[in-house]
């Protein structure tokens, strides 16, 4: 399929869109239905209102791109690269996002249910806001990763990095950290509900001032 003919599709049922790159393009409002988006680049273009449902992101890049207020249902992230990008207010749920690198880019406001997050680096990436519910974070290696006024609920970490991680005024209500490092994270006025500690020193962060423990 060429670019322009794609550019101009607006519902892809079943259908694969495969090593193109697409620059100061608007993809804004396209509907992806159990079709796969594999090598491809999206650069200085918009990526909004995206609905996508069973669907598959793989080795795509996006650079200086504009994604919000998007949503995504049981859909598979993998060797995705973001960089750069904004991506606040999105919605994903019953997803996977694994094997994946960030930086430098924003998912501000976004919720994420039922998600699994597996083996993907991230550095200076913002997720302030955002509302994490029965998530699944798996040997994620984190730099500077800001969590600021989020909410994780029933959420689990294990074997994560999370270094200079910043939770400040974060709430955990049962959650779980699990064989993670926490060196010179923030957990300045954070709350700590029901969440238990399994082999991970929550002493190894940087500021634990006025953490609340109920």
């Amino acid at each position: 399929m060429e670019p322009d003919k794609n550019q101009k599709k607006t519902i892809y049922i079943r259908e694969t869109l495969s090593a193109m790159t697409f620059t100061g393009q608007d993809f804004s409002g396209k509907r992806l239905i159990g079709s796969t988006v594999q090598l491809v680049r999206f650069l200085d273009g918009c990526f909004r209102h995206l609905r996508a449902q069973e669907s598959k992101l793989q080795d795509v890049s996006f650079d200086h791109v504009l994604c919000d207020d998007g949503h995504y249902h049981d859909c598979r992230w993998e060797q995705v690269h973001v960089e750069n990008s904004l991506f606040t207010g999105n919605h994903f749920s019953g997803c996977t996002l694994e094997i994946s690198e960030g930086k430098l880019s924003s998912f501000g406001l976004s919720t994420f249910n039922n998600c699994k997050l597996r083996e993907s680096r991230l550095s200076e990436v913002a997720f302030s806001g955002s509302w994490w519910n029965a998530c699944r974070f798996e040997r994620e290696d984190y730099f500077f990763v800001r969590f600021p006024s989020s909410v994780f609920i029933d959420t689990h970490f294990a074997e994560c990095r999370l270094q200079k991680a910043i939770f400040r005024a974060a709430t955990f209500i049962r959650c779980t950290f699990e064989k993670c490092t926490l060196h010179e994270s923030v957990f300045h006025k954070a709350r700590l509900i029901d969440t238990n500690w399994i082999d991970t020193d929550i002493k190894q962060a940087a500021n634990l001032e006025e953490v609340r423990y109920d």
